[in-house]
């Protein structure tokens, strides 16, 4: 058992929620040019790449090569996937964005971002897999491991993963909500040494005085409006970033 896996097993009866600083999903399409035929939408691509990803505890893994693989699987021309250090490209993964989105694969298009990234200026976008800013890579090596730890024996019962196991109806029932977030939508003092850090303690402490203020909640509760069409794409598909509004950015 991990660390991580003790420490959550240990607070398992608290009210717990967990951020993560990676994409949870893929613009909605995804899965179709996958040809991933099971339900929910979000849960099989999150199975799919479980069995793709290898990643080792000296931190070496297959990323990129698994990138190459959805991008050939999907048969687009190229993309959606790209970002890779120079000299590791191959056929089917890139170093630069020589193509332009929406990316048709399998008579599905591909927009670059989801809904959620398109409304804040340094959001990136999850097929970009190395470079600046990126969080692909992160994404593809994370979400194998936030599953593990949501299906994990003495979690599973307690544990949710927002919005698409909630609804986008605030925390629910379970006690331990995994959440996505991006530190980085706040500015921090610049007072520390390490941006990082920094990073990570402004957005908890933004977070602790949401609590505070009895907003937490109301944070969790459909940010992306009432629209039908919306909460589906959201709920089934892309997810959504903790503390982003649709109305106020």
């Amino acid at each position: 058992m991990t660390y991580l896996e003790q420490r959550l097993v240990a607070l398992r009866h608290e009210r717990l929620l967990v951020g993560w600083d990676f994409a949870f999903g893929y613009p909605e399409g995804f899965a179709e040019a996958l040809e991933l035929k099971d339900k929910p939408t979000w849960r099989a691509v999150w199975d799919h790449l479980a069995t793709l990803i290898h990643d080792h505890p000296d931190n070496s893994n297959n990323r990129f090569q698994v990138g190459a693989q959805l991008n050939k699987r999907i048969g687009a021309p190229a993309g959606p996937f790209w970002g890779v250090p120079v000299g590791q490209g191959s056929r089917h993964l890139g170093p630069k964005r020589n193509f332009d989105y929406p990316v048709l694969a399998q008579e599905v298009l591909l927009p670059e971002r989801r809904l959620v990234d398109t409304l804040h200026p340094r959001m990136q976008p999850a097929w970009k897999l190395a470079y600046t800013g990126s969080v692909g890579s992160q994404s593809l090596l994370g979400i194998p491991i936030l599953r593990r730890l949501r299906d994990h024996p003495e979690l599973t019962q307690v544990s949710g993963i927002w919005p698409f196991e909630t609804g986008g109806g605030g925390a629910g029932a379970k006690k331990i909500v995994h959440a996505e977030i991006y530190p980085s939508m706040l500015s921090r003092p610049g007072l520390d040494a390490i941006p990082d850090r920094e990073q990570v303690n402004t957005y908890v402490a933004w977070l602790q005085a949401r609590q505070r203020m009895g907003e937490l909640q109301g944070l969790l509760e459909r940010p992306w409006g009432n629209d039908a069409a919306v909460h589906r794409q959201v709920t089934e598909h892309e997810g959504w970033i903790l503390g982003v509004n649709r109305w106020t950015l």
